[in-house]
């Protein structure tokens, strides 16, 4: 279970960011906490992950731009950016290592964590719409970690809030989760994959809580070179 024992203000003073940044980072699911009695805690253990992978000072990529760093360090396209702004991240992925350039899209998605999701697994493997990523993807490309009991890939949001609505899903924290769905607002980068490009598998694998998962994100990043 998560230690919800730390308050925004001392997320803030930990991250050196304000205690309404701490908030919004809870709101948005992208740091792991829960309101009680109207008031924010934090899991201490999801803070100290994202301590250790603070990425280097600058502002997250807006998606569309988050997706197109993705794609090209995939070695893909990015048509629905315009040919400066794929100039310009061609040249981040250059002058900055891969990691530090990928710790920049984590605008890309929301993830949703879910428990007790057998029915809606199955329905998600049949989904053409469905695209597996993270642990679930991670042998696709040769990393180890393998977990049957889970099942992590991306899906528009619309569609993963009709399957939350129709199969009652319970959310959970990480650890808890039989189900991670990463719900991807507006523009849809994938086009008809259904495993995720190895630079967006390892992006999702190193944001994990789990350090061996996290050991594997890194081996895919050195596959790409890095």
């Amino acid at each position: 279970m998560p230690e919800l024992n730390v308050s925004a203000r001392e997320v803030a003073h930990r991250l050196n960011i304000n205690a309404a940044r701490a908030r919004a980072l809870a709101r948005a699911g992208q740091l792991p906490a829960r309101k009680i009695a109207n008031r924010w805690l934090f899991d201490e253990n999801a803070l100290e992950r994202r301590i250790r992978s603070k990425p280097t000072p600058g502002r997250s990529l807006e998606p569309a731009n988050a997706w197109a760093l993705l794609m090209l360090a995939s070695g893909g396209s990015a048509p629905w950016v315009r040919s400066d702004v794929r100039s310009r991240l061609r040249r981040r992925l250059k002058e900055h290592s891969l990691r530090q350039a990928l710790a920049r899209a984590s605008k890309r998605a929301r993830t949703h964590y879910f428990a007790g999701a057998d029915r809606a697994r199955k329905r998600l493997l049949a989904d053409p719409r469905f695209v597996r990523s993270g642990i679930s993807a991670a042998a696709h490309y040769g990393a180890s970690p393998r977990s049957p009991r889970v099942l992590e890939g991306y899906l528009p949001a619309g569609d993963m809030n009709k399957l939350a609505y129709r199969y009652a899903l319970q959310a959970v924290d990480e650890r808890s989760a039989d189900l991670v769905i990463h719900a991807v607002s507006g523009l849809w980068p994938f086009g008809k994959e259904r495993v995720a490009p190895r630079a967006v598998v390892a992006a999702d694998l190193i944001e994990s809580m789990d350090q061996r998962t996290q050991r594997a994100g890194e081996e895919l990043l050195n596959g790409l070179g890095s």
